[in-house]
C-alpha cells in the first residue's frame, strides 16, 4: 500500500489525523475483545456439532477466525507505523483540514475532511489525500478553483474555506 507522507514523516510512516488514530485504536480494541469473544462462542457451539470433516459450519468459522486475526494484525501494523499529523494554520488544505467546496457545475456545497489513506470514510465526508478529490485539494486555499479527474468525468470545485478539524468556520471566509 502506498503511503502519503507528511514532509517530516519517515518513509515507513502512514500519516493519520489524531481523530483517525483514536478511531483506529477503538476499532482494534473492539476486534480484540468483542469480535474475538463472539468468534470464540460461535466456535464452541459449532464444535459441539461434530468434527471438522463433517461440519462445514465449523470450517467456515475457522476461516472467519483467520480473517479476523489477519484484520487485527494489519490494524496493529498500521497503528505501529502511523504518524499523527496536525495541520498548519496557514489556510492551505492538508491532512487534518476541513475543506468546504462548491461544485461549479451544480452549485452544491460539500465539506470534506482530508485524512490519511487508512482512515478514509467517503460516506461520512472523510476523503483520503490519495483519492482524486483529496489530491486536488491538498495545498490549495480558499478562493482557488480546482479540477478533479474522476471516473465520472472532470469536476470543478471552488474552495470556499479551509480550516483545521474542530475549529469553527470563520465568518470572514464563509460563502454567501
Amino acid at each position: 500500500m502506498d503511503a502519503v507522507l507528511a514532509n517530516s514523516a519517515s518513509e515507513e510512516a502512514l500519516v493519520v489525523t489524531a481523530s483517525g488514530y483514536d478511531q483506529l485504536c477503538a476499532d482494534l480494541e473492539t476486534l480484540r475483545t468483542d469480535a474475538r469473544r463472539e468468534m470464540s462462542e460461535n466456535l464452541r457451539e459449532a464444535r459441539e456439532d461434530g468434527h471438522l470433516a463433517v461440519n462445514p459450519a465449523l470450517f467456515e468459522l475457522l476461516e472467519d477466525q483467520a480473517q479476523l486475526e489477519r484484520r487485527i494484525a494489519i490494524l496493529e501494523g498500521q497503528l505501529a507505523a502511523a504518524q499523527i499529523v496536525t495541520p498548519a494554520a496557514n489556510g492551505h488544505a492538508e491532512i487534518g483540514s476541513c475543506v468546504r467546496v462548491r461544485d461549479l457545475a451544480v452549485g452544491e456545497i460539500a465539506e470534506y475532511e482530508l485524512v490519511g489513506l487508512i482512515e478514509s470514510d467517503v460516506g461520512n465526508g472523510r476523503v483520503s489525500v490519495g483519492a482524486p478529490v483529496g489530491r486536488a485539494l491538498v495545498g490549495r486555499a480558499a478562493g482557488e478553483v480546482v479540477e478533479v479527474e474522476t471516473p465520472r468525468g472532470t469536476l470543478a470545485y471552488e474552495i470556499l474555506s479551509v480550516r483545521a478539524f474542530g475549529r469553527p468556520p470563520s465568518t470572514s471566509r464563509r460563502a454567501a
